[in-house]
């Protein structure tokens, strides 16, 4: 590579005088009448010197294009001296490598613009022609081509700048390249790992199931450099002699290494620069948000920032950071001052909110939470009442809480009316949630020709045959479990009233209130619902379950296979049998399996039926067992008519004792709960039991302390299940 012309010249001539019809030709379009003369150029070249070794690289590189004298004489060798001082003054700037001149390097180094010239189709300091640039300016600023979607992309191995249209000319793959090159020179050609088409970017930017793939693979080198390969393998051809081509190998592996030295210390450096640039941005920014925290005052909103302890929003963070790293103007503060404004608004809002969440949860814990567990220890385990929230909701609590002023004193005698209510409302709190239970079960196709009155909650409901089905979870629930289940309260910090307001057993008829600067609270409701955290839920109905009629069929053909009573077995008395059975039906074959002969679109179900053959009715298949509340929560409606008479088959013997053997070697990885709390409705898992739930989350304790507390727990049996996919079977072997 060219390290400079080599000219001697060392005299700057100034440009001479010409017609007046003529043009100087460092000054396009400039005629002798207009031309002024600069008197830079007749200052004595010594303190030319001096003045070129005050100006950045980057700087005496454009003073190099403004005139052909400058040019003439900064291009020259015998300025090197200049290009090492200059770039001397660039801290932690790497020295200049030995293929390179000292002006190259600068602009290797320093340049914004891709590196390829339209009007030559070459690049500055090669000495190979490249293929015309795809994109119409290539010499446009970094700024631009970022607008423009586009990138600069530095390759120092190759010396070299370009956007990344133009990477992709002077970048191919090795099977691409114009000439068969030599596989042994691999090692030697600068390769980039960038992805450098349109698919490639945006094929990168697609999450997978595991991981997302980076703009830059690491460790793959996709596309060479096509001058370098080039260059190389013409040499390479020269040679003659296998020493000879060794010895070159080896000369080449040291200058790539001294190359990959240099490009090493090359990155260290812009790593300095970047971190530089960033301590800058960051104190520049911090800057920012001090003149905007002093505009803020200015308007009047010294109090809410002295409350918020100085602390601007969020958003207000977020608009000092997302724009360049600058000192706020006066014109971009009047463009921004109304969304500041709102910001600091919704800010004031977000903090009165949470000192009302305070304050009447406060009130809550001193006047309410104390009657309430009281009630709470006062039921059995098992029964399942309204949560705190929804206690206070009914309007007999929800009035001294909310419609009083937040900074009022209350007393005891404004509760006592409604803490004597509190059993009569959880009576009826229950009698309600079980008549919506009911009433699904008589509008299902399995109850509608029974009468109503004979569909109770102590006929029908503990039965282990009533079944339901949660859409929203896909999951099977039982009574009573049904009335805890997840999907059924509103567990947000804020839930929409209408979500709940008609599910309570009285109507809940809000009253108006007005708190100043929270526009959002215009009730009690509202208010209240201020208060609840994540312990917190409010019964929303059974809108998301309805009855399963399938699994109501499959468990009584279950029962009957257990030889069972359909009318009489609950289940109470499933859960502690835990009986395993052998499912038989379709609903337990695995995916691709072979089932029943399918005809054409147009064939009907009644000729699929009778097409089967005795051989094909009994495929031979793997047998699978499985505990009773697995086996109901997979039921479905069949898709084909069931080629066998039963669907279930009871486990005995030594299929009983593997199946059990097995499903105990998988119960760890069974995701289970304990007993549910009625306090807050939510689930506890085996890290956290009851007792801890109430005593650190609930903060309660009870009448007979914590052997009080211990016992309530043992005896405590509602629980929901969450049955884990890889309890899924057991396997016992093929079967006819």
């Amino acid at each position: 590579m060219a390290k400079g012309s080599s000219r001697k010249t060392r005299k700057l001539n100034p440009p001479k005088n010409r017609l007046n019809n003529s043009r100087d030709k460092d000054t396009p379009g400039a005629s002798d009448r207009t031309l002024k003369h600069d008197p830079l150029i007749d200052l004595p070249l010594d303190i030319l010197c001096e003045i070129f070794k005050f100006l950045p690289p980057l700087d005496l590189l454009q003073l190099a294009r403004t005139a052909k004298s400058f040019r003439k004489f900064l291009m020259n060798r015998a300025s090197k001296s200049i290009w090492t001082d200059v770039l001397s003054t660039v801290e932690d700037l790497p020295p200049c490598p030995d293929d390179l001149s000292e002006p190259q390097y600068a602009y290797l180094i320093f340049s914004n613009n891709c590196h390829v010239r339209m009007d030559s189709g070459k690049v500055p300091g090669s000495t190979l022609a490249n293929p015309a640039c795809p994109i119409k300016d290539c010499l446009r600023p970094l700024s631009e081509l970022l607008k423009d979607d586009e990138a600069l992309l530095l390759y120092l191995e190759a010396r070299i700048q370009l956007c990344r249209a133009c990477s992709l000319k002077h970048f191919q793959r090795w099977k691409e390249l114009p000439e068969k090159v030599t596989l042994s020179l691999v090692e030697f050609v600068p390769a980039t790992t960038n992805r450098l088409t349109k698919n490639e970017v945006q094929g990168s930017n697609k999450y997978h199931r595991k991981y997302r793939e980076p703009q830059q693979l690491e460790d793959k080198r996709t596309r060479f450099h096509v001058n370098t390969a080039l260059a190389l393998h013409a040499e390479y051809k020269e040679i003659k002699g296998t020493q000879t081509k060794n010895a070159w190998m080896e000369n080449q592996r040291k200058l790539w290494a001294t190359k990959e030295e240099h490009v090493s210390a090359c990155e260290g450096y812009f790593n300095k620069i970047e971190k530089r640039a960033q301590i800058r941005d960051g104190e520049i920014r911090v800057r920012r948000m001090e003149q905007v925290r002093e505009k803020l005052v200015g308007l009047g909103w010294a109090e809410e920032l002295n409350l918020s302890w100085g602390q601007l929003p969020y958003d207000v963070y977020a608009w000092c950071y997302s724009l360049p790293a600058k000192l706020l103007t006066d014109e971009e503060w009047e463009l921004a001052k109304d969304q500041m404004v709102s910001a600091m608004e919704r800010s004031r809002e977000a903090r009165l909110k949470v000192d009302i969440r305070k304050r009447l949860n406060h009130r809550i814990d001193t006047w309410v939470k104390p009657a309430y567990t009281s009630f709470f220890f006062s039921q059995s385990p098992s029964t399942i009442i309204p949560t705190l929230h929804e206690v206070c909701l009914t309007e007999a609590f929800r009035t001294p809480l909310c419609t009083l002023p937040l900074d009022r004193d209350l007393s005891a005698d404004l509760f006592e009316s409604a803490i004597a209510q509190l059993p009569g409302f959880a009576e009826e709190w229950r009698h309600h949630r079980t008549e919506q239970v009911l009433t699904l079960v008589r509008k299902s196709s399995t109850y509608k020709a029974v009468p109503a009155n004979d569909i109770t909650a102590g006929t029908v409901l503990p039965l282990a045959s009533t079944v339901f089905h949660c859409d929203n979870c896909n999951r099977k629930l039982m009574y009573p479990s049904v009335l805890t289940h997840g999907c059924l309260f509103a567990q947000l910090s804020q839930p929409n009233i209408d979500d709940f307001i008609y599910a309570m057993p009285t109507p809940i008829t809000p009253q108006e209130i007005q708190v100043p600067s929270v526009p959002s609270i215009t009730n009690d409701v509202s208010l209240l619902l201020l208060s609840i955290s994540d312990n917190g839920s409010i019964w929303q109905g059974l809108g998301s379950v309805k009855f399963d009629n399938e699994a109501h069929k499959h468990a009584l053909l279950m029962l009957d296979a257990l030889g069972l009573s359909r009318m009489k077995t609950t289940v109470d008395e499933m859960e502690a049998n835990q009986p395993y059975v052998e499912c038989l039906c379709q609903c337990f074959w695995e995916p691709g399996a072979k089932g029943p002969p399918v005809k054409s679109k147009r064939s009907t179900r009644r000729t699929q039926a009778e097409s089967l053959t005795p051989d094909e009715s009994q495929l031979r298949r793997k047998r699978k067992a499985a505990r009773w509340t697995k086996a109901i929560q997979v039921c479905r409606k069949h898709k084909y008519p069931e080629p066998h008479p039963e669907y279930f088959a009871k486990l005995e013997g030594q299929d009983l004792v593997l199946a059990k053997t097995e499903n105990e070697k998988t119960s760890g990885e069974t995701w289970s709960t304990g007993p549910v709390c009625f306090m807050c409705m939510h689930p506890c898992f085996p890290n956290q039991s009851l007792e801890n739930h109430l005593l650190r989350d609930h903060n309660v304790d009870h009448p007979d302390g914590i052997d009080g507390l211990r016992n309530y727990v043992d005896a405590a049996r509602l629980q929901r299940v969450y049955l884990h996919q890889q309890e899924a079977y057991v396997e016992l072997g093929e079967g006819a």
